[in-house]
This record gives structure tokens, sequence and C-alpha cells, in this order.
């Protein structure tokens, strides 16, 4: 290992002892609820987004072509993960109805503006990958 990869694991280790500190110590009482909610994120990853990360996978293998795969694959990873974030917001949840500078924006619209960067920057790249492809075949 060299010495910048230990210094860096051991600035990550340093980090999160620091945290794991502070998320026990700063309000004790809450470190139950804590634990519940650091469970259910664990359970959720691994029952829900997992089995459908592993199933958008499989299905861009059988029906995108191997030239294009890893830019879609690249998109619906981003694109879940800025929904995923951007949700919330879009549907007002924790919306009160005497403050309206809560959610100052129209976050939908946002939320596709940023989608759509994300599927025309996977367009571009998957044909440049295409193009490149067709010249090693014509080789």
């Amino acid at each position: 290992m060299t010495a910048a990869r230990i210094a860096l694991a051991a600035a990550g280790l340093a980090l999160l002892g620091y945290g794991l500190h502070g998320w026990l110590t700063e309000q004790p009482g809450e470190v139950p609820g804590r634990i519940a909610f650091l469970a259910a994120a664990v359970a959720a990853h691994d029952f829900v987004i997992l089995p459908i990360l592993l199933a958008a996978g499989a299905l861009t293998a059988r029906f995108v072509p191997p030239a294009i795969r890893i830019p879609v694959r690249a998109a619906l990873a981003v694109s879940a993960a800025v929904t995923a974030v951007a949700l919330p917001f879009v549907i007002g949840a924790g919306r009160v109805a005497d403050n309206p500078s809560a959610f100052p924006r129209a976050y939908g619209p946002g939320l596709l503006s940023v989608l759509t960067v994300v599927w025309v920057a996977a367009a571009l790249w998957a044909a440049l990958r295409a193009r490149r492809a067709r010249r090693r075949e014509d080789r």
C-alpha cells in the first residue's frame, strides 16, 4: 500500500470516528431512533434499491447494445440518485400551508431539466462509443 493510500485511509477512519462520536454523544436520547433509521436505511437498500438496480442492469444487458450499455447504465444510476434526492421536494413532503417560503421553487420542472441534461449527455456519450465501435469493426 502506498503512503498516500495509508494517509487517506487514516484520515477517513479519523473522520468516521469523529462522526460516530458526535452521533452517539449529541442528544443521547435520540440514539435508539437513529439506530432504527440506520437499520431501515440498510434494509431499504438491500431489499428495495439493490433489486431494482440489479433488474435494471439485467434489462440493459438484454436489450441495450454493448457499445452504448455503459452510458445507459450511468444515466439510469444518476437519474435514480437525483430523483431520490429531489422527490420529497417535488411532491412537497413536509410543506406547511402557513409557510409558503419553505418550498419557494417549482421543483418538478427543475428535476426534469436535470434529467434532460443527464440523458442528453448520455446520448452524446453513447453516440461517441457507437461511432468508435463502428470504426473498430471497419478496420
